[in-house]
């Protein structure tokens, strides 16, 4: 069997829908898999080949973040042509891996016994999500349900589940069915918390999303994009004389933030973001939810991981934006060896137009010497793509759920930022 014939057939016996039509026959969303207790969960790891062996890497050790590091730096997502690697520092791992109330042992590793090398690794994150049936469909459904006895559930109240993140196996082993093995492990580890459900993201499609979000960018660094083939010369700026120095006067923005009272978010604001934050999200089906440690862990500003501006009038913080940052290694280019990209994380407008607040966050990213500003088209990002002057990309980004039946969701019902 190649290597998509023995990830189809693992995926098939895996609590997850197995095609679309399944998926988009959902009309109530709940568990897949038989109901378990955490007494039933094996307490052994799943086996490993001889020569290896699991590892739980602690991220207050140097070395283990390094070898961390190091395998997601050589191993992890590239582009389909090959040209750019995502490149996530030491500070960056760090702070996506060990929230408040992160379990340890949910960062998952395997190791070669003889030396310690890392070939293997996938981490989980606790998170508190809603993800309920969406309004829409209770309203069209509800009656004719009711016509045939039957009820809708709603399971709307947020439930504690389980973020996956970071699978990557070393480019030597991808024959070797390692990716399963990581997946089956870290969900054993999960479940003996009493956690049952997961949310995870990929480039690629494996049974089944339930949502599917485009990336689109926004170039801050133009001359730069074009010089290592991130972005093309548009047919517009070509009739110029200068293509070049017209896109640069296309894209540039002012040296300051524009909104009146904007400032970067200190710690006594973290009390009013979680309540705005919580507020704006909870409008989406799909949504986190967030209480003031974890605001305080993930939107407090730390030099180039994240970055959060908050917006206040009499005192009073009304509206925020925050950004975090991703590099990738440049691969093959001469002149450059780094691509270093904003993207777009969480925010709430009350009282400023969000457009507005999307221009000011741009303007920080520049001054932040960063090249572009990418986003996926959750949330509201939709409506301000075209003032904002952010471009389709060739890029997507596929949602999906582990042991919860989902109806299909237009992305701009999605609310979960993805690390």
């Amino acid at each position: 069997m190649d290597n998509e014939e023995n990830e189809h057939a693992f995926w098939g016996t895996q609590p997850v829908p197995q095609n679309e039509a399944e998926s988009e026959a959902f009309i109530h969303v709940g568990p897949m898999d038989v109901p378990k207790t955490v007494e039933e969960i094996s307490k052994e790891p799943y086996p490993l080949a001889s020569v290896l062996e699991w590892y739980t890497p602690n991220f207050d050790k140097e070395e283990d973040l390094n070898a961390v590091y190091e395998l997601l730096r050589d191993n992890y997502v590239e582009d389909n042509d090959s040209m750019f690697r995502f490149k996530y520092s030491h500070e960056f791992l760090k702070w996506a891996l060990t929230p408040p109330g992160y379990y340890r042992d949910w960062h998952v590793a395997v190791r070669q016994k003889k030396d310690g090398a890392l070939l293997g690794f996938i981490a989980g994150v606790p998170f508190t999500m809603k993800m309920g049936t969406p309004k829409d469909l209770v309203e069209e459904s509800t009656a004719r349900l009711k016509e045939e006895g039957k009820e809708v559930q709603l399971f709307s109240e947020p439930r504690r589940i389980c973020e996956i993140n970071f699978l990557c196996v070393h480019k030597k082993l991808r024959s070797k069915r390692l990716a399963p093995i990581l997946i089956k492990e870290v969900t054993r580890r999960v479940n003996l918390e009493n956690i049952w459900q997961a949310v995870y993201t990929a480039g690629v499609v494996v049974p089944t999303p339930f949502s599917t979000g485009q990336y689109f960018h926004r170039s801050l660094n133009p001359e730069k994009l074009v010089a290592i083939r991130f972005s093309g010369v548009s047919s517009g700026f070509k009739k110029f004389q200068n293509p070049m120095a017209m896109m640069k006067r296309h894209y540039k923005l002012p040296d300051a933030p524009q909104t009146k009272g904007t400032r970067e978010m200190t710690e006594k604001d973290v009390a009013d973001v979680c309540r705005i934050l919580n507020e704006y999200l909870i409008t989406f089906d799909v949504t986190p939810q967030f209480n003031e440690e974890e605001v305080q862990h993930y939107l407090l500003p730390r030099d180039g991981v994240v970055y959060s501006y908050v917006v206040e009038h009499n005192n009073k913080v009304t509206d925020f934006f925050s950004f975090y940052i991703l590099s990738s290694t440049v691969i093959g280019n001469s002149k450059y060896n780094e691509l270093n990209a904003a993207y777009v994380y969480y925010y709430a407008a009350k009282t400023t137009k969000l457009e507005n607040l999307m221009t000011d966050l741009l303007i920080v990213a520049k001054s932040k010497g960063l090249d572009v500003c990418n986003l996926v088209n959750i949330l509201d990002n939709q409506s301000f793509l075209e003032t904002a002057k952010f471009l389709p990309g060739d890029g997507n980004l596929h949602y999906y759920f582990y042991n919860w039946a989902y109806p299909k969701t237009e992305p701009s019902k999605v609310g979960l930022v993805m690390l």
